[in-house]
């Protein structure tokens, strides 16, 4: 009878937000702490009464894609969403520079 190898697991030096284990396939805690959920979700939920899809596991682990999706609402012409754009950035650089409440 042949051994079947369970599947490797990667190595705990993996980054932050991103798959930690390969047999169970969980987010770590700290990619939902990178925005604030009810403000990301209501920006999705904006973005895509704009004609505009927004990944929410993009935007919690990819700061690129994250960034440039704050750009797009900034730049439309709907006030709230450019509001809440701002209030992202302004969440998302405050974590960036370490400080804790960002008024």
């Amino acid at each position: 009878m042949r051994q079947v190898s369970k599947p490797q697991q990667m190595e705990s030096t993996a980054l932050p937000g991103r798959i930690t284990d390969a047999s169970t396939r969980r987010w770590s805690p700290s990619a939902a702490t990178a925005w604030p959920v009810e403000l990301l979700d209501a920006f999705c939920l904006r973005m895509s009464s704009q004609g505009m899809c927004v990944s929410r596991a993009l935007m919690q682990n990819d700061r690129r894609y994250g960034l440039e999706q704050l750009s797009h609402a900034h730049n439309m012409a709907d006030d709230t969403l450019r509001v809440m754009a701002v209030q992202l950035f302004r969440h998302f650089e405050a974590q960036q520079s370490g400080i804790v409440n960002p008024h």
